[in-house]
């Protein structure tokens, strides 16, 4: 069944509820990365993950997991998984870009990139008071992120630091870092 008729509910655990979804097509064949997370009493403390899917056509199961990762609420609490779908690894292919958010005035959280052809994580990155996002010229990744000097309240940071990022021989590598005071 093509992607486009794949229910992402199938794609999740037993008693998950799905919170985002996401498909393309790569050098591999079809892919459904799939967001889900666990209902309970609070919303600020549930069983979160992400897994990627793709179409097989060997015969066996024809959608199989390639990659994924659990956030247990009591281990390390998400509050919600976003992806963007994007080629940023120069394989001509695409690849998935997903922050899971751990909340916080900072917009905290743990930004993976996915190379869904492979099926393997080739970045992952924790922090705040930044972005991780698809680029395009270059491709790769660029990276947004507040600089504080000493005694810089929260709201103000002194400067943007913007940081482009390249793929190249299994390897993130800067190119190109542009510093703005505010």
């Amino acid at each position: 069944m093509p992607a486009g008729d794949v229910p992402a509910a199938a794609l999740v655990p037993l008693g998950a509820d799905v919170s985002g979804s996401w498909a393309t097509r790569t050098d591999a064949g079809e892919s459904i990365v799939v967001a889900w997370s666990v209902p309970g009493p609070d919303p600020f403390r549930q069983d979160r993950g992400v897994a990627a899917w793709r179409r097989f056509e060997d015969g066996g199961a024809p959608w199989r997991p390639v990659w994924g990762e659990a956030f247990p609420a009591r281990r390390d609490p998400v509050l919600g998984v976003s992806a963007s779908i994007a080629e940023v690894t120069g394989d001509g292919s695409p690849d998935v870009v997903i922050l899971a958010e751990t909340g916080g005035s900072g917009g905290c959280g743990t930004s993976f990139v996915v190379d869904l052809a492979s099926g393997q994580r080739v970045y992952r990155s924790r922090g705040c008071d930044r972005r991780v996002e698809p680029a395009t010229e270059p491709v790769g990744l660029v990276v947004t992120e507040a600089v504080y000097a000493p005694g810089d309240p929260h709201c103000c940071p002194s400067s943007i630091r913007t940081t482009n990022l390249v793929y190249v021989d299994g390897r993130w590598r800067t190119v190109g870092l542009e510093t703005i005071d505010t």
